[in-house]
């Protein structure tokens, strides 16, 4: 299964859902899919949907050379990835490492996500996008 994916323009979001098993060619592909979209800025924030993962085969190597060679957001580009995993939280960190940037972040719910990116509720019930 291919990695799902919006990019939406007035938010400036990317939203990206994987499947229960990630491979270094799904995240690949994605990638390059996500840099060929003329709506795509490398500013944009990302909200990735980690929770149906069951494995990866991302190891240290791979996230390396996804960090180095393929990522196309910029380093202050906010990125909130969901894994409530422990095996899932352990390969985000690897690439947290990998690329080096204080503005990934880790949530074990798409709430706390939203809520780091800007994009959950407010108190009054409606939706902020800041």
């Amino acid at each position: 299964m291919s990695a799902d994916f919006n990019v939406d323009s007035e938010k400036r979001l990317v939203t990206v859902r994987f499947g229960s098993e990630v491979t270094v060619q799904e995240v690949v592909a994605y990638l390059e899919r996500l840099k060929a979209d003329p709506a795509f800025e490398s500013t944009f924030s990302e909200l990735v949907d980690l929770t149906q993962v069951m494995s990866s085969e991302v190891d240290f190597r791979a996230a390396m050379m996804l960090a180095e060679d393929k990522d196309p957001f910029s380093h202050e580009a906010r990125r909130a990835f969901v894994a409530p995993r422990a095996a899932t939280i352990g390969t985000v960190r690897m690439y947290q490492m990998a690329r080096g940037d204080d503005s990934i972040a880790i949530f074990r719910t798409m709430d706390e996500a939203k809520l780091w990116l800007g994009i959950g509720q407010s108190a009054s019930g409606t939706a902020s996008n800041a």
